[in-house]
């Protein structure tokens, strides 16, 4: 195990250096620039002096180099739509709602999605089965741009229940927190239906039966605990990809998260930021994998990382 972790620590260095060389170039590929000032032009000499106090008039990998020397000492550099704070300072104002609107749609659609699960496999080919599957495909085949748009209008403007926008109030939450809730829910719908249906036909479920316990036991004491075992990789990683903040979910409700960062600052080439916000969403997806990864060999300790004595 210990070797497989330090396997893994060293691919997620890899992984990060390359995903900040593509992320940089990328940024710097796409026309225009921070101050080329849209409608309103800066003058030539005042945008020329920007490009050289930022460094922007250098070539793209001296840029780059200079870049990640500084985020080695933790200096992500400075917003420039915002010049006169950190970037730590800048990104901590936005956590508070993506983490709260994002947690709460995971912690909310992954046991819902769960028990639609195992109500699907212990009643397969029904009606309750079709029933769980066609939620489950409607949640993840439709965009969460237009589950929330679908939501707006019901509640907010049919309906006239919850306010279509806006941040501080609990009741503002709640539509935001049910389109997070939809993806979560309907991915754990098909996993937990998979697992319980891959346990069930194992032949140890049928051991059980013949030894005589009941099917609660079964299902509750043996088929549950083995069944969790994928479960548990994708929680993670959805867990801070929702957390994280939704693009789409966010930009639609008007919530000042991480995801209305995301917009800004690719509209505003506002290349500190975004560099921030990629490196820092990819060393937490490639955590989350690992933890993942780690909780899955304790979960099923037939599983050896690399262990070739078992």
């Amino acid at each position: 195990m210990t070797g497989f972790i330090i396997r893994r620590l060293l691919s997620i260095s890899v992984t990060f250096i390359i995903v900040s060389i593509l992320i940089f170039t990328m940024m710097h590929a796409i026309p225009g620039g921070p101050f080329d000032g849209g409608e309103m032009p800066l003058p030539p000499a005042v945008r020329e002096k920007m490009m050289a106090q930022f460094g922007l008039d250098q070539p793209v990998w001296v840029q780059y180099l200079k870049y990640m020397s500084g985020v080695i000492r933790l200096d992500f550099g400075v917003p420039f739509q915002s010049p006169g704070e950190t970037m730590f300072s800048l990104l901590a104002d936005a956590w508070l709602p993506s983490l709260v609107l994002g947690g709460l749609g995971v912690l909310i659609g992954a046991p819902l999605g769960i028990l639609l699960g195992i109500a699907a496999a212990l009643h397969r080919n029904t009606w309750i089965d079709y029933l769980a599957s066609a939620v489950a495909t409607i949640g993840l085949t439709v965009p969460v741009f237009v589950t929330s748009m679908l939501l707006i209008l019901i509640f907010a403007v049919w309906l006239n229940w919850f306010p279509a926008s806006g941040w501080g109030e609990p009741i503002n939450w709640v539509l935001p927190i049910t389109a997070y809730a939809t993806i979560p829910m309907a991915t754990y719908a098909r996993y937990t239906r998979s697992a319980m249906l891959d346990t069930l036909n194992k032949p140890f479920v049928t051991v059980l039966r013949a030894k005589g316990l009941t099917e609660n036991k079964i299902i509750y004491g043996h088929v549950l605990r083995n069944s969790a075992i994928p479960m548990v990789t994708v929680f993670l990683p959805m867990f801070i990809g929702t957390a994280t903040g939704s693009i789409f979910v966010e930009a639609m409700f008007r919530v000042p998260g991480l995801g209305s960062y995301f917009v800004s600052s690719i509209r505003t080439r506002d290349y500190p930021l975004e560099m921030a916000l990629m490196l820092m969403l990819t060393v937490m997806f490639c955590v989350a994998y690992l933890i993942s990864d780690v909780a899955y060999a304790l979960l099923n300790p037939r599983i050896r990382y690399g262990d070739r004595k078992g």
